[in-house]
């Protein structure tokens, strides 16, 4: 068999773990060691939920190709929200595999897909993916490589498991592209919360996926779906792009002052009070064929 038993079928499997080489996948292996790990899966639950998000998960997962009874992997898979939508394309004859490195996720979407047989999932890290060469006919990742270390190795990887003619989606932001709708007086704050703070290792891979993609030469046929996220209400905003929490953490990097921060955020408050807050993020899909 392609697959080794003992990773695919244990689920109980513990032995892939990040290497030193992906030390950035770290900040998901903490969500294990946070005392409230579920908020992570909280926040993931709630975004997906969004009419935006979930428009861009059909046309991210159409563009799989798949058919009853194919093999499919969803690399990164989180609590598996996209498990059931990939099972249901495959149909009951088909494999649907999800992996991710954080362990409560793992667990959350091994609970939530138990009723599915066919559906298999396991802690593995995206950068040396424990599959054999060329057994899944489709693969996918979304919003995982803003948070790797390297993400061509995991884009090798992810072509290393697919058949020739296979299919590998790719969705991911472009967080540089974030822009609020402020006045002049805090644009120099702004700016400064929205395209200074770090957060990730990869803050504008969205806009340079194509590219990455483009340099492997095993991979034909891209193509790039753009979307425009927007939302006219801070408190969305807070929630689901961390608007708010980017404008501590440039307190806490000493990019900004306390003082700017209150000036910054009473503005964006009176704003969104007044009906005149606009907050738009980039996000892109890239799809390719395996030679």
């Amino acid at each position: 068999m392609e697959v080794s038993t003992e990773i695919l079928y244990n689920n109980n499997n513990n032995h892939i773990t990040s290497n030193e080489n992906n030390k950035k996948d770290e900040n998901w292996v903490k969500i294990d060691q946070s005392e409230t790990p579920n908020k992570f899966i909280q926040y993931v639950d709630e975004a997906s939920k969004q009419d935006q998000i979930i428009a861009h998960t059909r046309y991210s997962t159409r563009q799989l190709y798949l058919q009853p009874g194919q093999k499919v992997m969803d690399c990164g898979c989180g609590a598996g929200k996209d498990l059931g939508r990939l099972e249901s394309m495959v149909e009951g004859n088909g494999i649907v595999v999800g992996m991710d490195i954080s362990r409560e996720m793992v667990e959350c979407a091994k609970s939530r897909m138990s009723h599915l047989p066919n559906v298999k999932i396991f802690i593995g890290d995206a950068s040396r993916i424990p599959i054999d060469d060329n057994y899944f006919d489709a693969i996918r990742c979304e919003r995982l490589l803003q948070h790797v270390i390297n993400p061509d190795l995991v884009i090798s990887e992810m072509t290393r498991v697919i058949k020739s003619g296979g299919r590998i989606v790719i969705t991911d932001a472009d967080w540089s592209s974030t822009s609020v709708s402020i006045p002049k007086n805090i644009e120099e704050i702004n700016k400064k919360i929205l395209n200074d703070v770090v957060f990730n290792a990869h803050p504008t891979i969205g806009l340079h996926l194509r590219g990455r993609m483009a340099k492997n030469p095993e991979l034909e046929n891209l193509e790039i779906f753009a979307q425009c996220l927007y939302t006219d209400s801070l408190a969305m905003a807070d929630e689901f792009v961390w608007l708010g929490e980017r404008g501590k953490m440039a307190c806490a990097q000493k990019l900004i002052t306390e003082d700017e921060y209150n000036f910054w955020r009473e503005t964006l408050e009176k704003m969104d009070e007044e009906g005149s807050f606009v907050f738009t993020m980039n996000i892109f899909t890239v799809s390719a064929s395996k030679k």
